[in-house]
Parts: C-alpha cells; structure tokens; sequence
C-alpha cells in the first residue's frame, strides 16, 4: 500500500503552476456569494454561468496578498470570453479586469492535462516563471469578486491566490490530489465541457495496473502458501 501512495505521489508531484481544485456545482449569487477561505492559498474554482453573474466573497480581518484570474476550457478554437470586477462590500468596483478587449491565448495545464483560453488576471507583475501575474498586497476587509460576460454563459475556471499549499504530509496531499485527478477533471470534461480527453482517464488507468499488479502478487503469495501447506 505504502507503495502504491508512494508511486501515486511520485507520478503528480511534478513542479508546475497548480491550485486547490474546488468544484462549483451552483450558483453563488450576489446574495449568497461563495465563501473564499484563506485567500493567499491558491484555488481553482470550476463553474459554469448559466445566466447570472458568479459572486465569490474574501473576509480577512488582516492584509492580505490577492490575485485573480480565469481561464475558459478550450473545446475548440473558438473561446468564450468572461470578465473578472473585483467590488467593496458597498458593491463599488475597486478593480475590473475585461475579457471582451483581452486576446485570449491557449495555454496547457500539466495538473489536470487540460488546454484552456487563458483570461484576464488581476495581479501585481508579471511572473516571468510562469507567464502569471503576481499577487498585490490588499488592504484587510470584505472583497467581492464578480465573474461575468455579456450573456453570462459559460464555463470557467477562477483561480485565487497565489501561493502553493497542497499538503503537509501524505494523508492531505492525497486528499487535495484525489479530487482533480480522479474526478473533477474528468467530470468537467465530459458533463460541462462537452469533450473527451483520454489523457484525463490517465492516472484511472495508472491505479487500475496498480490494482491489477497487485492482485497478481497477492495470488501468488497466496497459492505459494496454499502448496506449501499441502
């Protein structure tokens, strides 16, 4: 078992820019915004507008450092452009990042072996590691972040904070790994991006000549002891 984890952690702990997957399976209004818990951590927030705006709300009693952006999945070679307002608790736009007036370029996610458009961001400079903007030191306070387009229609892919944290021992790594590998990746592909990608049913079909390879030893373990015993 230990080596199974142990080849399972080796495979996807290849150095890339990743976040927390959290998937989004509703619509968190301006009313009953989603929760951003520990802003500096970086997430993924994978949703879909089915005709309103998305509301994402930060509370931090301290400053903090911030960053946005979002990506939309690339079916194809026609992309779906959304925009990123960043408002006070008093809904007055602080910062406003447009999708319509950006050119969108394809970028490849090695985490969950995906192609996306990459959007607008809101950030500091530019990283020139990962073509990313950095994130800003923002005053403490309530943010309300607003994901949007003109029809509000489409899937998306909203990314908060910068700072990498997927585990402090193996236990928490497999538990934030397990979900993007085995099951919002693959999820996403088929029930809201409408496509299939064999390379997301790559690490199903490692596990399965995991199981396989192990089930052999076992039997072998097994009818070596049973002819011993006769």
């Amino acid at each position: 078992m230990r080596f199974i984890i142990g080849l399972f952690l080796i495979v996807f702990s290849v150095k890339a820019f990743a976040h927390q997957p959290k998937l989004i399976n509703y619509s968190p209004s301006l009313e009953n915004p989603h929760e951003v818990i520990y802003p500096e951590i970086s997430k993924a927030y994978y949703g879909k507008l089915i005709g309103r705006p998305h509301y994402y709300r930060i509370i931090s009693n301290k400053d903090f450092l911030f960053y946005a952006g979002i990506l939309s999945p690339k079916v194809n070679e026609n992309y779906k452009w959304l925009s990123l307002d960043i408002l006070d608790e008093n809904n007055n736009i602080l910062y406003q990042a447009n999708g319509s007036k950006l050119n969108w370029e394809p970028w490849y996610e090695p985490y969950a072996r995906d192609w996306y458009w990459k959007g607008p961001e809101i950030g500091g400079e530019i990283n020139q590691d990962t073509g990313f903007k950095k994130s800003f030191l923002i005053k403490s306070g309530t943010y309300i972040i607003k994901v949007y387009n003109n029809d509000n229609i489409g899937n998306y892919s909203l990314a908060v904070g910068e700072a990498e944290f997927f585990g402090s021992n193996t236990f928490e790594k497999i538990l934030t790994w397990t979900p993007i590998i085995f099951y919002i990746g693959p999820y996403m592909d088929i029930v809201h991006w409408k496509k299939f990608d064999v390379t997301a049913y790559i690490p199903h079909i490692i596990l399965l000549v995991l199981f396989f390879l192990l089930y052999l030893i076992i039997k072998k373990i097994f009818f070596k002891r049973k002819n011993y015993v006769k």
